[in-house]
């Protein structure tokens, strides 16, 4: 979902006088940052390593730091980037879920409303290690994967989230003037 509102964000731009080529000359710091921040989600959302990861002791204590890092490192990218249209709104709903996956070891709970969707929608979370099914009573469940959307669940971080690329979305396409700084020859 977060990606389709994103691009729908671009086809806004789009449509309102902007430019795909002005989409490929965005600007931004540290992107290096936003790679590894990817490069732990595949970690965590890998069923192989969480497999060879719960044969350690530390299976919980693994995995909740490197939540901690992959969304310190996305917070720390929109940071830098904070004046790109959109990403404060990003930077807070990735908090919102960042805090609530902390809080539970290092994995999103889901609603049990998703449990309507039918037996295969259940199945699929055993095979999403940093998914689980919430019970009721896990810290900061409010701020977890508890409203329906579609086919699956989302969070508010991820409402919040999507309006922040949608809001990004549209900007990408918009033409962007620098103003030059002239060399002052007092």
């Amino acid at each position: 979902m977060i990606l389709i509102v994103c691009i729908l964000g671009i086809g806004v731009g789009l449509l309102t006088g902007g430019r795909f080529q002005s989409i490929l000359h965005k600007r931004f710091r540290m992107k290096p940052v936003l790679v590894l921040s990817l490069v732990c989600e595949l970690f965590l959302a890998s069923p192989a390593i969480d497999d060879w990861l719960r044969q350690l002791n530390y299976h919980p204590t693994i995995r909740v730091s490197a939540v901690i890092v992959q969304y310190g490192l996305i917070i720390l990218f929109l940071a830098v980037n904070r004046m790109k249209p959109g990403f404060l709104l990003v930077m807070a709903g990735s908090l919102m879920n960042a805090l609530v996956m902390i809080a539970n070891g290092g994995q999103m709970p889901i609603g049990r409303v998703i449990l309507t969707f039918g037996e295969q929608a259940a199945a699929k979370i055993d095979l999403s290690p940093h998914y689980f099914l919430a019970s009721g009573t896990e810290p900061l469940l409010f701020l977890g994967d508890i409203i329906p959307c579609w086919i699956y669940m989302i969070s508010v971080g991820d409402i919040v989230i999507s309006l922040g690329l949608f809001i990004f979305g549209i900007y990408l396409p918009k033409k962007i003037t620098r103003q030059r700084t002239l060399p002052d020859h007092r």
